[in-house]
């Protein structure tokens, strides 16, 4: 069996469906090839409200508003932080990414599930795609490689996997939380943070580790230094680092974790999956696939090569996490950070209030 499309795009998570809808929203004929619709990532599911009113998200996905967060030092010292003019919405990814799909659905795309195997060709290219227990090959003028930390579109074209560390996370239910917990302390989250986050029916705990090895007894000592008993299935999962060397290769356009665009220090990476697939949807509708580079270095280059800085002198170790956790007592350091992180300022001005308060710790 052989299909013909102006557009293939690999993956169906926010990434591929946000690039599929704009594209069919176009007039530009779509298909979107996902391995597993019945997929859920392991996510604690929180995104900025920014997400829903830049995107045009529907709000009814949000599970939970969270109003403040909790930043905890190493040493234990607690600050919450109200997140004026803003919040943290927390979803349900599989709710969320199969909403997306469907809108992208409605506007014309087809949908197909089934995995990505390997290009055939890359001059027009023809990719081979195992569907319903036969392969199939798609011929597409353009491709959209938007599946995940573990591309094997990346793997298809020679391209090594981006670097990546790792998470563990439990959902525990009947317990209720209304912040966000961010724990910093090498105890348990050397180089990272751990989490918990509300849910639905409970809340979303985990922490980070480079070493896959020791992230269980990670998450042991997490758990037991907040105080929570254990209950569900333990999920582990690769996370990109960025990098920012991956975004086309020809006609092939990297977009979300397949091109590692997760925010450094944050590691958020739902709101900049989706404005990767919106950049690269107006790249191929301009036919000019390298502006797709040009957007995404306009709008975020500098802040994720600040933030990546920042990453590396403040979750070193832990009396640099503690100076993280001092500095946001103070307001002007809150209110950057809001503009930056929740408001996803568009502007220099957040931008440059950041580099003027954390500076001095980049020299």
């Amino acid at each position: 069996m052989m299909l013909k499309t102006k557009v293939l795009v690999v993956g169906g998570g926010p990434a591929g469906s946000t690039a599929a809808r704009i594209l069919a929203e176009n007039g530009i004929e779509v298909i979107l090839l996902e391995r597993n619709l019945s997929f859920q990532k392991p996510c604690g599911g929180g995104t900025s409200s920014s997400t829903f009113d830049e995107l045009g998200i529907s709000k009814t996905l949000i599970k939970k508003e969270v109003k403040t967060i909790m930043v905890v030092s190493p040493q234990g010292e607690r600050l919450e932080i109200d997140l004026r003019g803003g919040s943290l919405n927390i979803i349900e990814r599989g709710e969320f990414d199969r909403a997306l799909r469907n809108s992208a659905v409605e506007k014309g795309v087809r949908l197909i599930e089934g995995d990505f195997c390997r290009i055939l060709n890359d001059k027009k290219y023809t990719i081979e795609a195992h569907v319903g227990g036969a392969d199939i090959e798609i011929i597409s003028e353009y491709i959209i490689a938007a599946d995940g930390v573990n591309s094997k579109v990346r793997t298809s074209l020679g391209i090594k996997p981006s670097r990546a560390f790792f998470t563990i996370s439990e959902r525990i239910k009947g317990v209720e939380a209304d912040l966000c917990e961010f724990w910093f302390g090498s105890s348990h989250a050397p180089h990272f943070y751990s989490w918990v986050f509300p849910a639905e029916d409970g809340i979303s705990a985990g922490t980070g580790s480079f070493e896959p090895e020791k992230i269980k007894p990670l998450f042991e000592r997490f758990r037991e230094k907040r105080g929570l008993i254990p209950e569900g299935q333990k999920r582990l999962y690769r996370m990109p680092l960025w990098k920012g060397d991956l975004y086309t290769h020809g006609k092939v356009v990297f977009a979300g974790d397949s091109a590692g665009q997760v925010m450094p220090l944050s590691y958020e990476g739902i709101y900049y999956a989706m404005k990767a697939g919106e950049f690269a949807a107006k790249a191929i509708i301009e036919e000019k696939v390298e502006n797709y580079k040009k957007m995404w270095k306009e709008r975020f280059q500098r802040r994720f090569t600040l933030m990546d800085r920042l990453k590396n002198y403040f979750l070193k170790d832990d009396v640099s996490a503690e100076k993280l956790v001092a500095l946001h007592k103070r307001p002007e350091v809150q209110a950057a950070s809001l503009l930056l992180w929740i408001r996803k300022d568009k502007g220099r001005e957040g931008l440059k209030d950041y580099i003027r308060i954390f500076g001095k710790f980049l020299s």
